[in-house]
């Protein structure tokens, strides 16, 4: 059964036509990353599908149930979540803080603390509980960012730009989180990403924009030989890694 299913999404802003005719499905626990150049339209389709932005035209069934034009809390209380770009947790509160916010969407205060305790400890960072977010690495923020995520207890999380700013490395470490959400939780991902590698290592599947149009859906290696992709990307990231 497809968890996530958009039929001829379209956004436009007045005569920009930022997402054109946008048709896909998701499978449940499939890792999924959308890429594109810059203005490709990624953005606003990540908008859509958790609510912050509504379609011109097209429909998104989430679990069976039409969810296009829906509110975000109430998208989120079904079960799909958006980190944002540039981690967006308050800084002068500590992490635990900062997730037990998320946990509050499904449960009263002492049950949403020990959810983000446990979200925390999900993603390897339950050490760092009291810290303020200010005083966390960049690779700890990210993180802290998928716990905040966690704590509303999605089935699908999207995930935005959560590896800018990290060194190869801390990508690494990243990714193996991530990987380890969908194999022990039964997570499904779908992720915004710059960084080719990172989301070449970490998708089972890409779903590349171009001017607001879906131009390729497959593996990455099969997405990496695509003419129209490479096409997209000459001159950009992806000319430089091949």
């Amino acid at each position: 059964m497809t968890i996530l299913q958009a039929q001829d999404l379209t956004v436009r802003f007045g005569g920009l036509v930022a997402v054109n005719g946008v048709s896909f499905g998701i499978e449940p626990k499939e890792i999924i990353g959308l890429i594109g150049p810059n203005g490709a339209g990624k953005t606003t389709l990540f908008s859509m599908m958790v609510g912050l932005q509504r379609p011109t035209a097209g429909s998104m069934h989430f679990d069976g149930q039409r969810i296009d034009g829906r509110r975000p809390h109430v998208i989120a209380r079904q079960g799909m979540t958006k980190t944002f770009q540039n981690t967006a947790l308050f800084p002068e509160m500590t992490l635990l803080d900062n997730v037990t916010t998320a946990g509050l969407l499904r449960h009263p205060l002492r049950e949403a603390r020990a959810l983000a305790v446990d979200c925390l400890d999900r993603v390897g960072l339950k050490q760092f509980a009291d810290i303020d977010v200010d005083d966390l690495t960049f690779p700890q923020r990210a993180l802290g960012e998928v716990a905040r995520a966690l704590a509303t207890q999605p089935r699908v999380l999207l995930l935005d730009e959560v590896m800018a700013a990290l060194t190869p490395m801390e990508m690494d470490g990243v990714i193996q989180t991530l990987r380890e959400l969908r194999d022990r939780d039964g997570l499904t991902l779908v992720v915004v990403e710059h960084h080719m590698r990172a989301i070449m290592r970490l998708s089972e599947r890409l779903l590349v924009l171009n001017f607001g149009k879906l131009i390729a859906d497959g593996s990455p290696a099969e997405v990496s030989q695509n003419e129209e992709v490479i096409k997209a990307y000459l001159g950009g990231d992806h000319a430089q890694h091949h």
